[in-house]
């Protein structure tokens, strides 16, 4: 193993504006992409995985201290992170680096669909409920809609981010957390299901700014108390970017 003195990372004045907003609290992956640029700051690697436990709902106009430090340094890095407000930890995050960027890989069983960013209809995500929608725009593939009462929990749609330039990871963790809970496909009303877990693997460096990302996101299960969505994000020319997985708290009816 190589093993290194830990190394620490701490960025202070971070403050998220009332547009980062999703229902009450400051979007999950937008934080989750925070930790995710942290860590690989800190480790000067690529990260290739990270899981992300977002403890309490991040306030918006509030100072937010974001920490990194390394478990592990090396060619394999395990970097530890986390978000605090008043001294209260309220996401951490485990991300796994390497010391080389992503090679290009072989992947097994890739959707056979290639679907353009023109054979999407652009629809507007309801920013009532969710002002993150401001800095999305999204062009949505297939029959099923947020909050369109389908019967497939299944989101499949273009987005890209715009108005704004993030870091590339920060814009990455909000790409993965882009589209509403595939639920809502199967519902008439919102409800809140906010992400508690995210664990995400990449398979490529995180998409330049303004990028337009296919996201295909569906629940795979759910009980009376979370539900399982997983998603892949891929590249204009069909490329995995990443594939993800979180869990949602059912908190309404």
């Amino acid at each position: 193993m190589d093993l290194a003195t830990p190394a620490t990372l701490e960025r202070t004045g971070l403050v998220f504006g009332p547009t980062w907003r999703s229902f009450t609290s400051t979007q999950g992956g937008l934080v989750v992409g925070h930790l995710l640029q942290a860590a690989a700051d800190l480790a000067g690697a690529a990260p290739r995985a990270v899981t992300a436990h977002l403890l309490g709902g991040v306030a918006t106009g509030v100072e937010s201290v974001v920490t990194a430090a390394a478990d592990r340094s090396g060619r394999t890095g395990s970097i530890r992170s986390g978000l605090t407000q008043d001294r209260v930890l309220l996401a951490s995050a485990q991300t796994l680096t390497l010391a080389r960027p992503a090679t290009p890989g072989i992947e097994h069983w890739a959707p056979d669909e290639l679907p353009q960013v023109a054979d999407g209809e652009p629809v507007e995500l309801p920013r009532d409920y969710v002002p993150v929608a401001e800095h999305i725009e999204v062009r949505a593939l297939g029959a099923t809609r947020p909050l369109g009462g389908g019967t497939e929990p299944r989101l499949h749609a273009w987005a890209r981010i715009r108005g704004v330039e993030l870091e590339p990871l920060v814009q990455l963790g909000l790409l993965l957390d882009a589209l509403p809970p595939s639920l809502f496909a199967v519902r008439t009303v919102p409800a809140a299901m906010p992400t508690v877990e995210l664990t995400a693997h990449l398979a490529r460096p995180a998409p330049e700014p303004g990028a337009w990302v296919r996201i295909d996101q569906r629940t795979v299960w759910c009980d009376a108390d979370v539900a399982i969505d997983d998603v892949e994000l891929r590249a204009e020319d069909g490329a995995l970017v990443a594939r993800g997985r979180q869990t949602r708290r059912l908190l309404g009816p």
